[in-house]
């Protein structure tokens, strides 16, 4: 089961870089790289924490994804705002 879970979570980090080198806009980008990241991420840690004996090394794997959870969506976020800040407005009709 953990080795499944390891090969699932490596899939889905590899799909989230593929996405951000592929797609076309940065929102589609920062989409794919936070959603397949974070849920690779989680996975693979899920697995790691299976395959894990003892209790201190699940404590720590645990930490790791709470710190995951925790930080993966700022940066996407800030760098969101700051490109719609660097964008001019759209004209509005007179």
């Amino acid at each position: 089961m953990s080795g499944a879970l390891l090969a699932l979570g490596l899939a889905l980090v590899f799909f989230g870089a593929l996405g951000a080198a592929i797609l076309p806009d940065l929102f589609l980008r920062l989409h794919a790289s936070t959603k397949c990241g974070v849920t690779g991420t989680a996975t693979f840690l899920i697995g790691l924490m299976l395959r894990a004996g003892a209790p201190g090394a699940i404590a720590r794997l645990v930490l790791i994804l709470l710190f995951v959870f925790l930080t993966a969506p700022l940066v996407p976020h800030i760098l969101a705002v700051a490109h719609l800040r660097e964008q001019e407005p759209p004209e509005r009709p007179s």
